[in-house]
Protein backbone atom coordinates (compact mmCIF):
# COMPACT_ATOMS: atom_id res chain seq x y z
CA UNK A 1 0.00 0.00 0.00
CA UNK A 2 2.78 2.42 0.93
CA UNK A 3 4.68 1.53 -2.20
CA UNK A 4 1.63 2.31 -4.31
CA UNK A 5 0.83 5.67 -2.75
CA UNK A 6 4.33 7.00 -2.04
CA UNK A 7 6.49 5.34 -4.62
CA UNK A 8 4.18 6.04 -7.56
CA UNK A 9 4.31 9.82 -7.10
CA UNK A 10 8.02 9.86 -6.26
CA UNK A 11 8.75 7.76 -9.32
CA UNK A 12 6.88 10.23 -11.52
CA UNK A 13 8.86 13.12 -10.02
CA UNK A 14 12.34 11.65 -10.16
CA UNK A 15 12.40 8.60 -12.39
CA UNK A 16 12.35 4.85 -11.93
CA UNK A 17 16.11 4.31 -11.64
CA UNK A 18 16.65 6.81 -8.82
CA UNK A 19 13.70 5.55 -6.80
CA UNK A 20 14.78 1.94 -7.35
CA UNK A 21 18.28 2.70 -6.02
CA UNK A 22 16.88 4.56 -3.00
CA UNK A 23 14.28 1.86 -2.28
CA UNK A 24 16.65 -1.09 -2.67
CA UNK A 25 19.55 0.60 -0.87
CA UNK A 26 17.34 1.52 2.09
CA UNK A 27 15.87 -1.96 2.24
CA UNK A 28 19.21 -3.75 2.11
CA UNK A 29 20.77 -1.43 4.70
CA UNK A 30 17.74 -1.74 7.00
CA UNK A 31 17.72 -5.53 6.87
CA UNK A 32 21.49 -5.66 7.31
CA UNK A 33 21.25 -3.47 10.43
CA UNK A 34 18.46 -5.70 11.70
CA UNK A 35 20.66 -8.78 11.22
CA UNK A 36 23.46 -7.09 13.17
CA UNK A 37 21.52 -5.65 16.11
CA UNK A 38 18.85 -8.37 16.44
CA UNK A 39 20.87 -11.45 15.44
CA UNK A 40 18.67 -14.30 16.70
CA UNK A 41 15.40 -13.13 15.20
CA UNK A 42 14.67 -13.48 11.53
CA UNK A 43 13.16 -10.22 10.28
CA UNK A 44 12.65 -9.55 6.63
CA UNK A 45 10.37 -7.23 4.77
CA UNK A 46 10.07 -3.84 3.17
CA UNK A 47 9.98 -1.73 6.36
CA UNK A 48 13.47 -0.27 5.87
CA UNK A 49 12.73 0.50 2.24
CA UNK A 50 9.43 2.15 3.15
CA UNK A 51 11.18 4.35 5.71
CA UNK A 52 13.67 5.19 2.95
CA UNK A 53 10.74 6.43 0.85
CA UNK A 54 9.52 8.49 3.80
CA UNK A 55 12.98 10.04 4.06
CA UNK A 56 12.87 10.68 0.32
CA UNK A 57 9.67 12.68 0.80
CA UNK A 58 11.35 14.74 3.53
CA UNK A 59 14.29 15.44 1.21
CA UNK A 60 11.86 16.45 -1.52
CA UNK A 61 10.25 18.97 0.85
CA UNK A 62 13.67 20.32 1.85
CA UNK A 63 14.78 20.62 -1.78
CA UNK A 64 11.59 22.45 -2.80
CA UNK A 65 11.45 24.60 0.36
CA UNK A 66 11.44 27.96 -1.45
CA UNK A 67 8.69 26.90 -3.85
CA UNK A 68 6.21 25.54 -1.29
CA UNK A 69 3.47 27.69 0.19
CA UNK A 70 3.74 26.21 3.71
CA UNK A 71 6.93 24.14 3.85
CA UNK A 72 7.02 24.07 7.66
CA UNK A 73 3.61 22.41 7.74
CA UNK A 74 4.58 19.77 5.17
CA UNK A 75 7.82 19.01 6.99
CA UNK A 76 6.04 18.83 10.36
CA UNK A 77 3.53 16.31 8.96
CA UNK A 78 6.26 14.06 7.58
CA UNK A 79 8.41 14.24 10.72
CA UNK A 80 5.33 13.53 12.87
CA UNK A 81 4.49 10.45 10.80
CA UNK A 82 8.10 9.27 11.09
CA UNK A 83 8.16 9.72 14.88
CA UNK A 84 4.82 7.95 15.36
CA UNK A 85 6.02 5.01 13.28
CA UNK A 86 9.27 4.86 15.28
CA UNK A 87 7.22 4.85 18.50
CA UNK A 88 5.18 1.94 17.13
CA UNK A 89 8.54 0.24 16.59
CA UNK A 90 9.06 -0.22 20.34
CA UNK A 91 6.25 -2.79 20.36
CA UNK A 92 7.20 -6.47 20.17
CA UNK A 93 7.92 -7.96 16.75
CA UNK A 94 8.40 -4.59 15.03
CA UNK A 95 11.99 -3.95 13.99
CA UNK A 96 13.08 -0.40 14.75
CA UNK A 97 16.65 -1.00 13.57
CA UNK A 98 15.40 -1.70 10.09
CA UNK A 99 13.27 1.44 10.27
CA UNK A 100 16.08 3.67 11.52
CA UNK A 101 18.77 2.51 9.13
CA UNK A 102 16.34 2.44 6.21
CA UNK A 103 15.45 6.05 7.02
CA UNK A 104 19.11 7.11 7.32
CA UNK A 105 20.05 5.47 4.03
CA UNK A 106 16.95 6.79 2.33
CA UNK A 107 17.82 10.30 3.50
CA UNK A 108 21.45 10.10 2.39
CA UNK A 109 20.71 8.43 -0.94
CA UNK A 110 17.85 10.84 -1.65
CA UNK A 111 20.07 13.85 -1.11
CA UNK A 112 22.71 12.28 -3.32
CA UNK A 113 20.42 11.15 -6.16
CA UNK A 114 17.35 13.39 -6.26
CA UNK A 115 17.34 16.29 -8.70
CA UNK A 116 17.47 19.72 -7.11
CA UNK A 117 17.05 23.34 -8.08
CA UNK A 118 19.76 25.85 -7.40
CA UNK A 119 19.46 29.60 -7.17
CA UNK A 120 22.80 31.08 -8.13
CA UNK A 121 26.35 29.77 -8.47
CA UNK A 122 27.09 29.67 -4.72
CA UNK A 123 23.94 27.66 -4.03
CA UNK A 124 24.83 25.24 -6.85
CA UNK A 125 28.35 24.61 -5.49
CA UNK A 126 27.01 24.13 -1.96
CA UNK A 127 24.46 21.57 -3.15
CA UNK A 128 27.04 19.67 -5.22
CA UNK A 129 29.25 19.43 -2.12
CA UNK A 130 26.26 18.19 -0.10
CA UNK A 131 25.52 15.54 -2.74
CA UNK A 132 29.08 14.20 -2.48
CA UNK A 133 29.07 14.26 1.33
CA UNK A 134 25.79 12.32 1.45
CA UNK A 135 26.90 9.78 -1.15
CA UNK A 136 30.23 9.15 0.57
CA UNK A 137 28.52 8.97 3.99
CA UNK A 138 26.09 6.35 2.69
CA UNK A 139 28.92 4.29 1.21
CA UNK A 140 30.98 4.56 4.42
CA UNK A 141 28.03 3.60 6.62
CA UNK A 142 27.19 0.64 4.38
CA UNK A 143 30.82 -0.53 4.49
CA UNK A 144 30.74 -0.20 8.30
CA UNK A 145 27.60 -2.35 8.45
CA UNK A 146 29.23 -4.99 6.23
CA UNK A 147 32.30 -5.04 8.48
CA UNK A 148 30.13 -5.31 11.61
CA UNK A 149 28.16 -8.14 10.04
CA UNK A 150 31.20 -10.22 9.10
CA UNK A 151 33.74 -9.29 11.77
CA UNK A 152 31.47 -9.19 14.82
CA UNK A 153 28.91 -11.88 14.00
CA UNK A 154 26.86 -11.46 17.21
CA UNK A 155 26.52 -7.89 18.38
CA UNK A 156 25.02 -8.13 21.86
CA UNK A 157 24.05 -4.82 23.41
CA UNK A 158 21.71 -4.93 26.41
CA UNK A 159 20.74 -1.25 26.23
CA UNK A 160 20.21 -1.45 22.45
CA UNK A 161 17.40 -3.96 22.96
CA UNK A 162 15.23 -1.19 24.46
CA UNK A 163 15.26 0.59 21.11
CA UNK A 164 13.50 -2.40 19.57
CA UNK A 165 11.07 -3.27 22.39
CA UNK A 166 10.30 -1.44 25.62
CA UNK A 167 9.25 -3.94 28.31
CA UNK A 168 6.08 -2.38 29.70
CA UNK A 169 5.40 -5.52 31.74
CA UNK A 170 7.65 -8.34 32.89
CA UNK A 171 6.90 -10.63 29.93
CA UNK A 172 6.07 -8.00 27.29
CA UNK A 173 9.25 -8.47 25.22
CA UNK A 174 10.16 -11.97 26.38
CA UNK A 175 8.65 -13.72 23.37
CA UNK A 176 11.06 -11.98 20.99
CA UNK A 177 14.13 -13.89 22.09
CA UNK A 178 14.15 -16.80 19.70
CA UNK A 179 17.15 -19.07 19.88
CA UNK A 180 17.80 -20.90 16.61
CA UNK A 181 20.56 -23.08 18.04
CA UNK A 182 19.45 -26.70 18.19
CA UNK A 183 20.50 -29.06 20.89
CA UNK A 184 21.96 -32.36 19.84
CA UNK A 185 19.68 -35.31 20.60
CA UNK A 186 20.79 -37.52 23.46
CA UNK A 187 21.44 -41.08 22.28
Amino acid sequence: MIQYFLMRDLEKLTGSLRIMIIYMGSGVAGNLASAIFVPYRADVGPAGAQFGLLACLIVEVLNAWMMLKQPERALLKLVSITLVLLLVGVLPWVDNYSHLFGFIFGFLLSYALMPFLSFGEYDHQKKIALVWVCLLSALFLFAALIVLFYVIPVYDCEVCSYFNCVPLTRDFCASQNINFMREEPVV
